[in-house]
């Protein structure tokens, strides 16, 4: 049976749906919310309208402020290893 990969582009919508609603689930502000990821407001906007893939700083301050996401930020790690392979 094959694995089916998703392209870069899935993965990081998927991830800022997560991510815009935890966003709205706390009230947080689109700087509030950067803020809590250690990553400038900039950044956030960029990972959100898909111009920039969240990188090690981004995943780290996602994991730090919500870790109970683990398992779907090492799922995005796995994927974008293997289709880099």
């Amino acid at each position: 049976m094959t694995q089916k990969h998703t392209t870069p582009r899935v993965r990081i919508r998927r991830l800022v749906r997560m991510l815009r609603g935890l966003q709205r689930d706390e009230h947080l502000s689109t700087a509030e919310m950067a803020q809590r990821l250690g990553v400038s407001v900039s950044m956030l906007g960029m990972v959100y309208s898909g111009c920039r893939s969240p990188g090690r700083k981004f995943l780290h301050g996602l994991l730090k402020a919500y870790p109970h996401l683990r398992d779907e930020v090492l799922l995005f790690l796995l994927q974008d290893m293997s289709n880099s392979e």
